[in-house]
């Protein structure tokens, strides 16, 4: 482009530069809106519109404008719950990356509400663009997290003998658990291990260091998934230790 303007006669370069400004002073700007999750469960999303994973998620919102040049921009994040209205938000972020956190199952909507603004000399007047509730309802549909029902199950058995198959004693399945708290028992009532994530690893099977004899102990377990579910579950735990990665453990 600036090789063939040089070779131009001034009066059309002139010409040339003021349509090129031309093009520029009216174009208008453009909005993109994305964003990258990680949910409870490990599963990720990136460049997203969309995302389903197990309470809580973790998200962080992005922006793209083109066009944007000489214009002044005001913006907000908007978030609203299981059909709830863009107009009426329970979340409100003014900064242009934020990252929200995501407790509640069910379905968050988010939108950027913008407003562009910019002094017109030739009409002598202010130009204002708004991307809102017209703009995400006729020509662009808001971004969409949905947090899965909660649920946790335990299994009856493992065996810690270093196969690396089923040596650690921890939840068979969990979605959208936000509370947990779990402790290992003998039959004596003693407490043998007890852990506060639920994404952790787990049991070994050892107390004080040392690993403890092949039969049946117990787990307490009491939490609260993301859509208020409480859990209390008490079950047998059997440590099989003979069993090997060729055997699979029953753990129903």
């Amino acid at each position: 482009m600036y090789k063939i303007l040089s070779y131009l006669p001034p009066s059309v370069l002139v010409s040339v530069v003021f349509l090129l400004l031309s093009s520029s002073a009216n174009a208008q700007p453009s909005l993109e809106i994305w964003f990258d999750a990680v949910g409870a469960d490990g599963t990720t999303a990136q460049h997203a519109t969309d995302y389903e994973g197990s309470a809580p998620v973790s998200a962080t919102f992005y922006m793209n404008v083109t066009d944007g040049d000489g214009w002044d921009m005001k913006y907000e994040w908007r978030v609203c719950h299981n059909g709830g209205t863009l107009d009426n938000p329970y979340i409100t972020r003014y900064e242009e990356n934020p990252t929200i956190q995501f407790t509640s199952a069910g379905t968050d909507s988010i939108a950027l509400y913008a407003t562009f603004e910019r002094w017109n000399a030739s009409i002598g007047q202010k130009e204002v663009l708004e991307f809102k509730r017209e703009y995400y309802t006729l020509d662009a549909t808001p971004l969409t997290i949905k947090a899965s029902e909660s649920e946790l199950t335990f299994p009856n058995a493992f065996s810690p003998n270093g196969d690396g198959v089923n040596d650690y004693y921890k939840p068979k399945t969990f979605k959208s658990i936000v509370e947990f708290r779990a402790i290992i028992f003998n039959r004596w009532g003693q407490k043998l291990y007890e852990w506060n994530d639920v994404t952790a690893e787990g049991w070994d099977g050892s107390y004080n260091g040392h690993q403890v004899k092949q039969g049946t102990y117990f787990v307490l377990c009491t939490a609260k998934g993301a859509d208020g579910q409480v859990f209390k579950i008490k079950k047998d735990v059997n440590i099989l230790r003979g069993y090997t990665k060729d055997e699979p453990v029953d753990s129903e």
